[in-house]
């Protein structure tokens, strides 16, 4: 009876120190069917050509190398070793997956991705800002969106407390309250269940975000009276316009090019410093043919290439937080004036606007 017992011990033993072995030897081979020469993701600076080397086993066939489910390379009978030259030119800065597929010997189809990032070929400038006359801001303004429309300025805020104080209104720059003439304000409201977020004016509409109620609400720009309203995904952060497209943000490195007349997507880009992503971007406005976006609790700003997503420079806006911030929270609303050009920062619950220049 020991004995018995003796050798069940020595079988289990046996068996559990051959298991893994056996299970590594094949995950190994599984691994080994094909592989990319490399064993980190990849980064590239826009527009180099770059070698990714793949390793193949022997009697493997019908490999496949697709960057983001588009196959770039097909060989029916590759060799151990294939070279696939990968052309960044043409490719969009951002985030790609590589992955790549082959049958081994046994008819077995096995797989390996990489993640794939592209790069901006410019090292963003670092610009500083010159200040300029300050105005008064209503502190009690959760700024979001901050614009001017045929000389005029308007301002959106959030609701962080959620009591309904989100709006979109005409300001009055001198005093930093909605415009009123006679009985009438020139503001609207949001419920309290609407977290209002950023808003730009085309087309005598104002379009105003939401945060996370998927709702874009077009008001008239006479009346503030509701004409219409656009679903989106995602979360809605900034917004701005060229004059024909609307620009939005959603606090990602992601911008999103919409169509005014039904808000469907006509392109995005991804904002790229030739590091990496820029993520966290919030309150935007258009500048001379560049986007300036605020970056969500820094008191920096990216200044960007709106083809390319490139980061051209980087405003460090210390100065203006340490003038104007009180003891409001973080730097968040650009308003550009064509009339004036003139340019305007402030922030959230700040007690006072400033106008700004930007030196290069």
């Amino acid at each position: 009876m020991k004995k018995v017992l003796i050798w069940v011990l020595v079988i289990g033993l046996l068996a559990g120190f051959l298991a893994p072995l056996i299970t590594s030897s094949n995950s190994n081979s599984e691994s080994k069917a094909a592989t990319f020469g490399f064993e980190e993701n990849l980064a590239v600076v826009a527009g180099q050509i770059v070698a990714i080397p793949i390793r193949i086993v022997d009697g493997s066939t019908a490999l496949t190398l697709s960057i983001s489910d588009s196959v770039v390379l097909k060989i029916a009978k590759p060799k151990k070793k294939e070279v696939f030259l990968l052309d960044t030119k043409k490719m969009k800065l951002g985030a790609y997956l590589l992955e790549l597929k082959v049958t081994d010997a046994q008819k077995n189809r096995f797989s390996e991705q990489r993640n794939l990032r592209i790069l901006s070929a410019i090292k963003p400038e670092r610009w500083s800002v010159k200040l300029g006359a300050s105005y008064s801001h209503d502190p009690q303004n959760y700024t979001q969106g901050l614009t001017f429309w045929n000389g005029e300025l308007f301002e959106s805020t959030g609701d962080p407390n959620q009591t309904g104080s989100s709006m979109v209104a005409k300001i009055d720059l001198q005093t930093g309250k909605p415009v009123q003439k006679g009985a009438t304000v020139f503001k609207k409201q949001l419920d309290a269940s609407k977290f209002g977020e950023g808003m730009a004016v085309i087309n005598n509409e104002i379009f105003q975000l939401t945060w996370k109620n998927q709702q874009c609400f077009v008001y008239d720009l006479n009346s503030f009276e509701l004409k219409k309203e656009f679903a989106y995904s995602g979360e809605g952060w900034g917004l701005c316009t060229d004059g024909k497209q609307l620009i939005m943000s959603d606090g990602t490195e992601r911008i999103t090019f919409r169509d005014p007349k039904n808000f469907q997507t006509i392109r995005t880009i991804e904002v790229y410093t030739d590091q990496g992503p820029l993520p966290q971007l919030n309150e935007l406005e258009y500048i001379d043919g560049l986007i300036y976006a605020n970056i969500y609790t820094t008191n920096f700003v990216a200044v960007i290439d709106p083809v390319l997503g490139s980061v051209i420079a980087l405003i460090d806006a210390s100065n203006v937080v340490n003038a104007a911030k009180g003891n409001g929270e973080v730097l968040n609303g650009i308003a550009y004036n064509p009339a004036t050009k003139k340019t305007y920062m402030t922030g959230k619950y700040w007690p006072k606007l400033v106008e700004v220049s930007f030196i290069k």
